[in-house]
């Protein structure tokens, strides 16, 4: 993510657009995977641009989007709007983490480990994304940010593997 659209990802937060109109305006993109290169190409005018966000776009981020045109930003929305979400959890103390695990754990056990991400992480809400990993035997392993821990049964005999071999 580039620190232009890290601004521009914390500038639309401290506007105040709320978060449904955040998401309503990322679904319209998502939706016309064609509309940000338009948005972006130097041959359509100004004028066009303008009339285009007004024409599809909720009227609350039309002055943001069309200052996002007229500076030649609009290549970069995705990353606005990832940090966008990134101030609206950092606000809100939401922790999003990454988990990859053999088996999904039951209710009581993501408990637990939203707790620990929560406590280490001084966060009051923990949001957790599951990826199927079979090959981990058992155990998981916890993503946020840049920071893993590996608490699979694969990990544990990789390191195992590394200590034997380095002696």
């Amino acid at each position: 993510m580039t620190q232009t659209a890290n601004n521009y990802g914390t500038v639309l937060f401290e506007l105040g657009i709320t978060k449904e109109i955040v998401e309503k305006t990322k679904e319209i993109f998502e939706l016309t995977s064609e509309l940000p290169r338009v948005l972006n190409c130097p041959v359509v005018s100004k004028k066009e641009k303008h009339r285009m966000i007004e024409r599809f776009f909720p009227q609350q981020i039309h002055h943001f989007l069309k200052e996002l045109c007229d500076h030649e930003h609009m290549d970069v929305i995705e990353d606005v709007f990832a940090a966008y979400q990134n101030c609206y959890d950092e606000k809100n103390g939401i922790l999003r983490a990454k988990m990859q695990c053999a088996e999904v754990p039951d209710e009581t056990q993501l408990a637990q480990i939203r707790n620990y991400l929560a406590g280490k992480y001084k966060k009051t809400q923990v949001e957790l994304e599951f990826e199927k990993k079979p090959e981990l035997i058992a155990g998981f392993v916890l993503r946020v940010g840049d920071i893993e821990e590996d608490f699979s049964i694969r990990g544990r005999l990789d390191r195992l593997q590394q200590k034997l071999t380095w002696r």
